[in-house]
């Protein structure tokens, strides 16, 4: 008897309505450090909106304030200070541009490097914790 290999493509998993979109690559790091970065919910929300614009490593992602707010459901304010915070924290650097710009048309474009450098950082203690938690649960099953 043969049994069917498993495929867990992105159009498999979620099924092609869902994915007819396309995808986003994250980090799981990011979602597991969360809370060590001092991210809160909103500016991992509005983070995760600026990463989806983000196709190539070397051309910065520039969505517009207004169209984050939108999908989010977060008002105008609430995500410009979630940026503002992202970037206080030090974890994206924000570069206005001019109106006059035509491709970025005013938007800010915000460079995701200094986050993975952060990731970089804590990557060591998350991965430890995660470790030591996992072996207290192993020893507490006993």
């Amino acid at each position: 008897m043969r049994v069917a290999k498993e495929n867990n493509s992105i159009e498999d998993k979620w099924g092609s309505k869902s994915s007819a979109l396309g995808w986003v690559a994250i980090p799981t790091l990011l979602l597991f450090s969360q809370k060590e970065l001092g991210i809160t919910s909103s500016e991992l929300n509005v983070l995760l909106n600026v990463i989806a614009h983000w196709w190539e490593k070397s051309k910065y992602p520039f969505p517009s304030q207004g169209a984050i707010a939108y999908r989010s459901g977060l008002s105008l304010k609430t995500v410009q200070r979630a940026l503002n915070g992202l970037e206080a924290k030090g974890l994206i650097i924000k570069e206005h541009t001019a109106r006059s710009n035509s491709i970025t048309k005013g938007r800010n474009i915000y460079d995701l490097s200094p986050l993975i450098d952060e990731l970089d950082k804590v990557s060591p203690r998350v991965l430890g914790n995660m470790m030591l938690r996992k072996k207290m649960v192993v020893h507490d099953a006993y």
